[in-house]
C-alpha cells in the first residue's frame, strides 16, 4: 500500500513539473528519490483564502459554532512529520493546529495538542494518540480492512503479498520509465538560482529553486497532452496490458471456481481489452479535441461559475538532485448561483525533506503493543487501552460495531443457507 501510494504521489509531482529545461531539474530529483526512498520529513497543510465566510456565502445567516469550529480548524491545518525508512515502510505524526473543536466536544485533553501517531509496515496501519496505551493495528490489503475481516476466506495472505509486490515492482518500474521522459513544455516555469534552505533538523543546505505557475489554461492543456501521450505509448500500453494479467491471474487464485486460463490465454485477453480501451480513449480525445480548445473548456467553466485557477509550487534542489523543500499553493476562485459574490479559497502545503539515507529509524510495534478489531471484538475490557478523553477510543469502537454487525449478518445468513435437518 505505502509502496504504490508513494509511486502514484511521485508519478503526479512529476507530471506537474513537466520537462521544460529548469523544470527538467525537479522531474530528475523525484525520479532520484524513488531509489533512494530514506529520508525524514516535516511539513504543514492548510486550507486558505475564505474559508470562514462559505456558510454565509451559501445562505447559512446564523452559522453553527461547531460548523465554525471545523472552518477554523481546517484553515489552521495540520502539522505533518515522520521518517520514510523505505517505500514500504514509514511513521507520520499529525498534530491539528486547532484542537478547540475536540476539546469542545472532550475528545481531547491534556497540554500538547491534539496528535495521532501512523506506523506503516508493508499492509499494515498502526495507529495511536500520545493518550493510548496501545495501537490499533488495521490490514490495508483486504477488503474488510477496517473491520479486521478479510473480504474473502478463501484468499491466502501469502498469495496477496506475493502480487501486491509484483504490482509494485510494475508501478514502480513504469513510473520511473514514462515519466522520467514525460514531455510536457510548461509555459511558466523559471530557475530563479541558488537559495539556502535551512532544514528542520538545523542543518543548512544550497538548492536552486524552481518556480512554476499554472493556471486553468494550462491545467487543461497539460491533461490533453497527457492523455494524448498516454494513448499513443507504447510503455502506458505494455504496463497496462501487464498489470491486467497480474490482476485476472490473482483473480483466478482467489476464485479457482471460476476455472483457469493459460498465461497465453490471460495476455491475449488482456490485449484484446487495452487496445480496444485505448482506441475509444483515443477517439473520444480526437472528438472532443476538434471541439472544445483549451480556450473554450475555460470559458465554459467561467459561465458555470469557475472564474480562476491559481497554482503557484515551489521546488528547492539540492547539488544531489535530492528534493529538499517543496512548497504547493493552490487556489480557486468560484461562485455558484446561489452566492452573491464569488469567493476564493485554497490549499497550501510546504514540506521538507532531510537526512536522505539516513532516516530516524523506528521500531514496528510487537504483537502486544497493538489491537485489532478482533481482538477488541473477543475482549470487551480491551477497549480500556484506549483513553476515554481521546478521540481514537471512539473509532475503534466504531470499528467494533462494524465487526459486530457483520459477524450477526454473516451468522443470520448462514441459517438462512443451512439445510433443515430431515
Amino acid at each position: 500500500m505505502w509502496k504504490k501510494g508513494s509511486a502514484l504521489l511521485l508519478a503526479g509531482m512529476l507530471v506537474l513539473t513537466g520537462c521544460a529545461g529548469e523544470a527538467s531539474l525537479v522531474r530528475d530529483s523525484i525520479v532520484a528519490s524513488i531509489d533512494k526512498p530514506n529520508y525524514d520529513f516535516q511539513g504543514t497543510v492548510k486550507l486558505t483564502g475564505d474559508v470562514d465566510k462559505l456558510p454565509q456565502a451559501f445562505g447559512e445567516t446564523n452559522p453553527d459554532k461547531e460548523g465554525q469550529a471545523i472552518l477554523s480548524a481546517l484553515k489552521a491545518g495540520v502539522t505533518v512529520k515522520g521518517s520514510q525508512l523505505d517505500l514500504k515502510n514509514a511513521k507520520v505524526q499529525l498534530e491539528v493546529n486547532d484542537d478547540k473543536l475536540l476539546r469542545d466536544n472532550k475528545l481531547w485533553t491534556g497540554d500538547k495538542k491534539a496528535s495521532v501517531e501512523l506506523l506503516v509496515s508493508d499492509d499494515k496501519v498502526f495507529v495511536k494518540s500520545p493518550l493510548d496505551n496501545k495501537y490499533l493495528a488495521v490490514d490495508a490489503n483486504t477488503s474488510g480492512a477496517f473491520t479486521g475481516v478479510s473480504g474473502n476466506d478463501k484468499a491466502n495472505p501469502a498469495k496477496l503479498k506475493e502480487y501486491q509486490d509484483k504490482m509494485n515492482k510494475l508501478t514502480l518500474d513504469f513510473i520511473k520509465k514514462y515519466v522520467g521522459k514525460y514531455g510536457y513544455k510548461l509555459a511558466d516555469a523559471k530557475n530563479l538560482g541558488t537559495e539556502t534552505v535551512t532544514l528542520p533538523n538545523g542543518e543548512k543546505v544550497e538548492a536552486t529553486h524552481v518556480n512554476v505557475k499554472i493556471d486553468a489554461k494550462e491545467l487543461v492543456k497539460m491533461f490533453f497532452f497527457t492523455a494524448n501521450d498516454a494513448v499513443a505509448s507504447q510503455d502506458v500500453k505494455t504496463f497496462a496490458i501487464d498489470m491486467l494479467v497480474l490482476t485476472n491471474s490473482l483473480t483466478e487464485e482467489m476464485y479457482p471456481e471460476m476455472g483457469k486460463t493459460t498465461e497465453a490465454e490471460k495476455r491475449a485477453n488482456a490485449e484484446a481489452t487495452i487496445n480496444e480501451g485505448l482506441k475509444e480513449a483515443k477517439q473520444w480525445l480526437e472528438e472532443t479535441g476538434k471541439t472544445y480548445t483549451p480556450e473554450k473548456i475555460v470559458e465554459e467553466m467561467k459561465k458555470e461559475g469557475f472564474h480562476k485557477l491559481a497554482w503557484n509550487l515551489d521546488f528547492y534542489v539540492d547539488k544531489n538532485k535530492m528534493p529538499v523543500h517543496q512548497k504547493s499553493d493552490l487556489s480557486v476562485t468560484f461562485q455558484a448561483p446561489e452566492m452573491k459574490e464569488p469567493l476564493t479559497v485554497g490549499l497550501f502545503a510546504d514540506q521538507y525533506a532531510f537526512n536522505f539515507g539516513k532516516a530516524t529509524k523506528f521500531e514496528i510495534p510487537a504483537k502486544d503493543a497493538y489491537l485489532t478489531a478482533e481482538d477488541l471484538y473477543k475482549d470487551e475490557k480491551a477497549i480500556n487501552n484506549f483513553s476515554d478523553k481521546g478521540f481514537m477510543r471512539h473509532f475503534a469502537q466504531s470499528l467494533v460495531d462494524d465487526l459486530k454487525w457483520q459477524k450477526e449478518l454473516e451468522a443470520e445468513w448462514a441459517e438462512e443457507v443451512t439445510p433443515a435437518t430431515p
